[in-house]
């Protein structure tokens, strides 16, 4: 297949088994070091090439650093399927730096060939790359974090598909707003699940634009604190819940069946089991007991998820994660087990007690 780039330029291009639910990934011919987006029919809008186009813009005019670039992978070039005297047509897709020996970062939760300082070092990574985003004069925001990629052997994280990402773009002198219309539920913060339910539309159909986005920095807080809190949890979301049954049990008028564990339903209410009482539920066994973590992280987490719930202005940031994670890394000692936990707990290893309890 051939395809071209705004100048012209003719790239030969190969279709692989890498592919996703918009697009798949091609190898490029004498560029091993590329790779190539190119879009299914439906995804070719007007709207995803400007998007690109902005980004191509932002490198051309020398805007991203090589720190940037480095955790960020931007498209280089917009593509086309055609060539029409000298100028390109036909919106296909884009070229970008091929990736190699990474992980999702959902598949880094439990990951058992990471120690836990590892993935402590990996949510900090995590917090550095958001706020990078975040400095951006272009108000790009993140949108879809399910698009974030681990590199296990450093614990470099890394953005990809960025052409997800929500940003601002100036035409004709009037600010645009190029949204993201995807994302994955659990990570999409309860406002966004709220209006989208009220409204009865989805994230492609719902009204917005520049001044009125969907996506902003604080539903990006949420996210983030959500994969922070899975990497240090062992995979447990912030608001996984199972029944209590020894006090059901002592409550004849209650049984299994009628306690609510839906997560989705207690993220929109704000009802973190890690941190408050609730009668007949409790935090899930394969979670490490919460009061684990430093008293700095807890506080974060409760602003995140409980906080949060009703105003999301309060959500911590990158950079207050980034100190609390810098502080409990340093708190971390190994275990004669093998095992790392905070050297100023009081308890058994949590690790230790999971592996029994799994068998």
């Amino acid at each position: 297949m051939i395809v071209y780039d705004a100048d012209g330029k003719e790239y030969l291009i190969e279709e692989t088994d890498l592919k996703g639910g918009e697009s798949k990934l091609y190898t490029v011919e004498k560029h091993p070091e590329l790779c190539a987006k190119i879009f299914k029919e439906e995804y070719r809008t007007r709207g995803r090439e400007a998007k690109i186009l902005e980004w191509e813009n932002m490198i051309e005019r020398n805007e991203l650093n090589k720190s940037f670039c480095d955790q960020v992978v931007v498209p280089k070039k917009c593509l086309y399927l055609q060539k029409n005297n000298q100028k390109s047509s036909g919106f296909a897709g884009c070229l970008m730096d091929e990736q190699a020996n990474f992980k999702n970062i959902k598949e880094i939760y439990t990951a058992k060939d990471l120690s836990y300082p590892e993935k402590v070092w990996i949510a900090r990574n995590l917090c550095v790359l958001t706020n990078r985003i975040h400095e951006l004069k272009r108000e790009v925001i993140i949108g879809d974090y399910s698009n974030i990629i681990v590199f296990p052997a450093n614990g470099t994280v890394k953005l990809i598909d960025v052409d997800t990402c929500q940003l601002v773009t100036i035409y004709r002198n009037k600010r645009v707003l190029c949204p993201c219309t995807v994302g994955v539920r659990e990570l999409i913060a309860p406002e966004i699940a709220g209006r989208l339910k009220k409204e009865k539309t989805d994230l492609e159909n719902v009204d917005q634009d520049a001044d009125n986005p969907i996506f902003n920095k604080y539903t990006d807080f949420y996210a983030m604190a959500y994969h922070i809190f899975a990497l240090l949890m062992n995979g447990s979301s912030p608001f996984a819940s199972m029944a209590n049954m020894e006090a059901i049990s002592q409550h004849p008028s209650k049984n299994v069946s009628s306690i609510d564990i839906d997560q989705f339903h207690a993220a929109e209410k704000g009802e973190f089991v890690f941190a408050r009482h609730f009668l007949f539920k409790k935090a899930p066994e394969y979670a490490p007991k919460y009061k684990m973590l430093s008293q700095e992280l807890r506080k974060l987490f409760e602003r995140a998820f409980i906080g949060g719930a009703k105003d999301p202005t309060v959500r911590p940031d990158a950079m207050e994660f980034y100190n609390a994670l810098t502080e409990y890394f340093q708190s971390l000692k190994k275990c004669e087990c093998g095992h790392y936990m905070p050297s100023n707990y009081k308890g058994e290893c949590e690790w230790c007690r999971i592996n029994r309890a799994e068998g």
